[in-house]
């Protein structure tokens, strides 16, 4: 007994000892060549939990805690490496650059596939890259690294600044070509895109071909944009602290002329339409000295009610780590959009300018319950605050057309304040209420947004059937809700005061008005969306004899939509989408592949015996570089892959009405009865329902190669497409509307959409100099195929033959230079005066009308993206930058953009046409009223029409990483330290004509908020 209890002594004695010799360190560094690679993983084989991650100069200790005596050494872009450490306590390790692609991977519909046998069209970009921008919305800094993206930021206001967004263009007149987006395998709305923290994004990918959205069947046509989130990984607890702050400014600032100037050109103006000048010399003379700044007011609006700057702020946390058995990815992150509208509340709770509040929250929970069985919870939510000032504006364009407005803020129109300080008024515009009181005083509106989304998904590994078999289900909710508050007045009035300087009195505008009326609150709710996503899949995967490689899915999706308050919607109904999808692909030694992939899917927006479609695709390829007469002839060939695809997808983006096979009879009208008129609602007859209605379709073919060269420096990647979109939903046009009756749409359109997009990438060093440079290109233009329309009398006026969004319009030929020329040339009915804008008369009858436009110019959208990415990390140096241009469209303004009398006067007037300008003029002639063949709202021409095209530099980044050296005595792992910059210089050709955002929308007004250049600053800590 003495005995057992001296051994058990002892063992308790040397057992921190016995510890300590089986805990031992293993240091190294990690290199490509003579290069250190810092950011390289190191973990403990068995132990995946026990790991390091190398620093700057690529050095890592790691405590080895198990028995393997084996390290695994990973880096994205290089083969990953198990190395033998028993009996080692320093070791060197040189990775090799993953040349072939062989541990890469692409997000693909509902899995992920290598890339070097990925046989579908896909475009990836990195979360790091999104993050790089400090833009809010995430698909703002998407195009030019995304090959086949096309986007417009068409505004730039604080919580509505998404860009619009298009895969390879357009295809369809009729429906929105809106992309299906995918968070994590579940489908999500366009707007949540524009809602995500970037801090959040692992990866976003675009599916472009059949081959990689015929699995999403009904819902694919116009390409999928899949958005990968970020999840724990294997390792120590990582705590990441960043926060920014960003100096935002207009992108372009527009300049307008001083009351002088303006005063002089509505003089000519009337003169010209044989009217009276409005102005005396005397007025011309005050305005010029500004000696009567009462009477005679110089106000510059656009300085008067705009800071030069506004603030952003950004902050996120994330926390994220991981065992064998638990892996978590958890982040919270605020923004803060401030406007650039001068503060004038008298309030201080009353903001009168706009801002955007966003509170983002994530929690991705990876759970191995047993060996087999995996569990993922996802839980994320976004909280957001929308502000905008309540201005009651007569200028039925909001704020920003009031101040491009002749009508209701030109300089002259009145001072901001009396000499007493209070608001001014002008008795010539009894109408316009003083712009700056009304931002004091009138309140705001404020829009708040709640989203909360829970994913739980579960996944059994079945080797115990057959090796590489699993089934998967997941059930998805998402509840978002949203209501608004405003503080506004009883009455949308306020003293003002018109004053006399002559006798210094004061008049004012409202004789009864003589305090400022009390305030109200408003409230309204809006209907909760509620979705919920069911998924079942069984997914197999294996490789038999290590070169035949046989996977595939087979997945069940059943989506539901309803409402929180159904009552808000009147004859609401749940919208329902049902589907079955499939994939089925092989691989031999990774150089010849083949993969059949198909959705059978429908939703209830068509009658039950056409509700469900087939959508097959097929897509092959043949890796030559696995060729061995290609390895020993050229060894320089990593990878040389050719690939096609061709399969139907199909479009259930009907718009409007849900259910067009509906016949609809709608309560209006009235009808009397008896001898008094006694008036009752009727019933009358609605559009005509259609039960043939169907989805649109589209055929999609693809041819692409992947090629990379001399270890993997140099790489491209090029497809080509053409695409048919056939059952386009229209209404017919050829059918005159004397028929009485509103006309279903039917599936007659046709559209062809065609071109090309890819990249090339170099990446290469010197020394410890790493550099990259890489260009995307895109190219997609559409043609009308078909569409229903009246028979034209002349050829020129067909839409058939066009491209989607292109408009008809008069040819411009010059400017009508005397009477002479105006009894000698074609004419339009209306009169016209010597510089009015001539245009061609097409078809020879000697008079201007309708039917001498002719389709012209381009759409709106771009045809032709280029972006070039380039980028160093130098000695924990960093910096990037992308220059993104857009050509090939076409771009109008009109009304308080650029009409005379509609637009407060701008430098391209005093360029007008003059008997003493006629050779070099690039404006019509001033008169009022104006011609209406001059103006370009009633009569678009090529005049108004311009070719347009921009070069930006879209994003700059440049960063600093402290040497961990430096963060020794503390417990920091990591701190780096940045500037970025966003829409910092543009070249465009859209200013020769407009004061304008060169992605502002065609054939309207510049109504909507400026878009904003940025410049952020921020850190990112580490512990």
């Amino acid at each position: 007994m003495r005995i057992r209890f001296l051994r058990l002594l002892l063992t308790v004695l040397l057992l921190p000892a016995l510890l300590q010799a089986q805990v031992r360190a293993v240091k190294g560094t990690v290199m490509e060549g003579s290069n250190p690679l810092p950011g390289a993983t190191i973990m403990e084989k068995g132990l995946p939990s026990n790991g390091a991650i190398a620093n700057e100069a690529g050095v890592f200790e790691v405590k080895l805690k198990g028995h393997s005596n084996v390290l695994i050494i990973n880096m994205m872009g290089f083969l990953s490496q198990e190395i033998n450490v028993a009996g080692k306590s320093e070791i060197k390790v040189s990775l090799k650059a993953d040349a072939k692609g062989l541990e890469d991977v692409v997000v693909v519909g509902f899995g992920k596939q290598k890339k070097i046998t990925n046989t579908g069209s896909v475009s990836v970009v990195s979360g790091k890259e999104v993050r790089q921008s400090p833009t809010a919305s995430v698909q703002n800094t998407l195009m030019g690294r995304l090959p086949g993206f096309f986007s417009q930021q068409r505004g730039g206001q604080p919580g509505a600044d998404a860009a619009t967004f298009f895969i390879r263009g357009q295809s369809s007149f009729a429906s929105s070509n809106k992309p299906l987006v995918i968070m994590d395998d579940i489908e999500v709305s366009y707007d949540d895109v524009a809602a995500l923290d970037p801090n959040e994004i692992e990866s976003i990918s675009i599916l472009k071909d059949a081959s990689t959205t015929a699995i999403y069947g009904i819902k694919g046509a116009n390409g999928v944009l899949v958005v990968t989130t970020r999840r724990g990984k294997n390792g120590p607890p990582s705590i990441n602290v960043k926060s920014e702050l960003g100096r935002q400014s207009w992108a372009y600032k527009p300049k307008f002329l001083n009351a002088y100037e303006s005063a002089l050109l509505t003089n000519e103006a009337l003169v010209n339409g044989k009217q009276a000048p409005r102005f005396t010399q005397e007025d011309l003379d005050l305005f010029k000295s500004g000696a009567d700044p009462y009477g005679h007011p110089d106000v510059s609006w656009f300085e008067t009610l705009t800071n030069n700057y506004s603030l952003q702020s950004r902050n996120n946390l994330d926390i994220s780590g991981g065992t064998e058995k638990v892996k978590y990815f958890v982040s919270m992150g605020y923004l803060w959009q401030n406007g650039f509208i001068k503060n004038f509340s008298q309030k201080a709770d009353v903001n009168n300018n706009y801002y955007y509040k966003r509170y983002n929250f994530r929690s991705n929970l990876d759970i191995e319950a047993t060996k087999t069985l995996s569990i993922r919870t996802d839980i994320t939510g976004r909280f957001g605050e929308q502000n905008s000032p309540i201005t009651n504006s007569p200028n039925s364009n909001g704020l920003i057309g009031e101040i491009y407005s002749y009508n209701f803020l030109p300089p002259f129109a009145y001072p901001v304040y009396n000499p007493d300080d209070s608001y001014g008024h002008n008795i010539s515009m009894p109408g316009t209420m003083n712009i700056v009181g009304r931002l004091a005083l009138l309140g705001y509106s404020r829009k708040f947004e709640n989203d909360l989304n829970v994913a739980v998904g579960a996944t059994q590994k079945l080797d115990v059937i057959t090796e590489g078999l699993s089934v998967k289900g997941t059930i998805a909710y998402a509840n978002s809700n949203s209501y608004s508050r405003g503080l506004s007045r009883t009455t949308a009035a306020f003293p003002a005061y018109y004053y006399n300087p002559k006798d210094g009195s004061y008049t004012p505008r409202d004789p009864t008005l003589y305090r400022v009326p009390g305030w109200k609150l408003d409230y309204s709710n809006s209907p909760g969306d509620k979705v919920l996503t069911i998924q079942g899949m069984v997914n197999y995967d294996h490789t038999f004899n290590k070169d035949h490689r046989f996977y595939g899915l087979v997945l069940f999706n059943r989506n539901t939509a309803t409402r929180d308050n159904p009552e808000l919607v009147p004859n609401f109904i749940p919208s329902n989408f049902l589907g079955y999808s499939s994939r089925l692909g092989y691989d031999y030694k990774q150089k010849y592949l083949i993969e059949l992939n198909a959705g059978y899917n429908g939703t209830d927006r068509f009658v039950s015996s056409k509700r469900f479609g087939l959508f097959p695709a097929v897509s092959v390829g043949w890796n030559i570089a696995e060729e061995n007469f290609v390895r020993k002839n050229f060894p320089a060939i990593d990878l040389l892959k050719l690939r096609g695809s061709y399969g139907l997808v199909g479009s259930d983006d009907v718009g409007g009405y849900r259910y067009l096979y509906e016949q609809v009879y709608n309560r209006e009208g009235s009808y009397s009865f008896g001898e008094l008129h006694t008036p009752t609602t009727g019933i009358r007859e609605g559009t005509l329902g259609n039960d043939e209605v169907t989805w649109e379709k589209e055929k999609k073919f693809d041819v692409g190669i992947d090629l990379a060269l001399f270890d993997g420096k140099l790489s491209a990647t090029i497809d080509y497409f053409n695409n048919y979109r056939y059952d386009i939903l229209a209404p017919r046009a050829s059918i005159p509307q004397m028929i009485g009756v509103g006309l279903p749409p039917v599936n007659l359109g046709r559209v062809r959409n065609k071109g090309f997009d890819g990249e090339i990438t170099y990446r290469n060093n010197i020394g410890k100099f790493q550099y990259s440079v890489r260009g995307t290109f895109s190219f997609a233009k559409n043609t009308i195929v078909f569409q229903d329309e009246p028979a034209q009398r002349y050829p020129w006026l067909a839409l058939t033959g066009s491209s989607i969004g292109q408009i008809r319009g008069y040819k411009f030929i010059g400017f009508y230079q005397d009477q002479r020329d105006i009894d000698t040339s074609a004419v339009p009915p209306t009169p016209v005066i010597p510089g009015d804008l001539k245009y061609a008369d097409l078809n020879g009858d000697k008079v201007i009308n309708k039917l001498d436009q002719r389709v012209m110019g381009y759409p709106n959208l771009p045809n032709t993206v280029l972006g070039l990415t380039l980028g160093f990390n130098w000695r924990g140096i960093s910096f990037s930058a992308l220059i993104q241009s857009a050509f090939n469209y076409s771009l109008r303004l009109t009304s308080e953009s650029i009409d005379v009398f509609f637009t407060n006067f701008q430098p391209i007037h005093q360029e007008r046409w003059t008997p003493e300008n006629k050779e070099n003029a690039r404006f019509p002639v001033l008169q009022t009223p104006s011609s209406e063949i001059s103006r370009g709202f009633i009569n678009p021409s090529d005049f108004w029409f311009i070719n347009a095209k921009y070069i930006r530099l879209k994003n700059v980044e440049l960063g600093y990483e402290l040497p961990a050296s430096w963060l020794k005595p503390t417990r920091l792992r990591g701190v780096r330290v940045y500037a970025n910059a966003y829409n910092i210089l543009t070249w465009t050709n859209v200013t020769k004509m407009y004061q304008a955002d060169p992605e502002v929308s065609s054939g309207g007004v510049l109504s909507t908020y400026p878009n904003q250049k940025i410049m952020n600053f921020g850190v990112n800590v580490t512990f």
